[in-house]
């Protein structure tokens, strides 16, 4: 396995995308900590000297302590990096120009050989507080999916249900009959992550392909949504995020 002791390309990747964003290095790990929690609650007055003008932020989590603190590891020895970290989770903030935000997140991510969630937004310094709720909203999201980077166009039906708690309530509601109940659960899971295909669906669940036929129907009578029609499984896929989406462990930044 990869481990940041030996990532020496990603150091070299890191260089070379930050390159054009060289800043005087924040040497304290306290000071850069500091400096991290203030872009993030949005209290930066623009009057802190050697920042950038724009960062990605990098909102992450994994479901035990050994990863994240891999992701700091990386980026200890790049100064111009801010990281506020926690157990579980944590940002970091990286100057990066808007088109190699995903790259640079991916970079770190293939690097560090470990499963970590993370979500990427980027905006100037002036709306890293905007860029954070973003990225802490697509990583609540993402944590329940394979770990990997994601960015907002990613999980975009979903974030927006997020952001309007009176519908995500309604699909909660209309899911709930489905979540109660372990097989028909599985089955839409299964479904879903086959993308529509029921053959595979049931391949996955080593069921008969007609056992997952009635399943899909039962939820039909449950929700009212038809599985098999591309736009009610959306309306699907939202309503499990809307039930399930948890709250990543992410330190305060206020």
């Amino acid at each position: 396995m990869t481990t940041v002791l030996d990532s020496g390309l990603l150091g070299d990747l890191l260089r070379d995308i930050l390159s054009p964003f060289d800043l005087p290095p924040v040497e304290d790990v306290a000071t850069r900590r500091q400096l991290a929690g203030t872009l993030l609650s949005g209290r930066d007055n623009g009057s802190s000297d050697g920042l950038a003008l724009s960062y990605a932020v990098v909102a992450y989590c994994a479901s035990t302590e050994d990863p994240c603190a891999l992701v700091v590891e990386a980026l200890r020895d790049n100064h111009d990096a801010l990281v506020l970290d926690g157990v579980y989770g944590g940002y970091a903030l990286l100057p990066c120009p808007q088109d190699d935000q995903v790259a640079l997140a991916r970079a770190l991510h293939d690097r560090l050989g470990a499963d970590v969630w993370m979500a990427v937004s980027w905006a100037p310094r002036r709306d890293l507080a905007t860029a954070r709720a973003t990225a802490e909203d697509v990583l609540r999201i993402a944590f329940g999916r394979p770990p990997g980077v994601y960015e907002l166009r990613d999980v975009l039906a979903d974030f927006a249900v997020l952001r309007r708690p009176h519908v995500a309530a309604r699909l909660t509601r209309m899911i709930e009959p489905v979540v109660a109940e372990p097989m028909l659960l599985d089955a839409l899971r299964a479904f879903l992550a086959e993308d529509g295909n029921r053959t595979a669906a049931a391949r996955t669940l080593d069921v008969h392909r007609s056992t997952l036929d009635h399943r899909l129907r039962l939820i039909e009578r449950l929700t009212g949504c038809r599985p098999t029609s591309p736009r009610a499984l959306l309306t699907l896929s939202v309503a499990l995020t809307a039930h399930s989406a948890p709250e990543v462990p992410l330190p305060r930044t206020h």
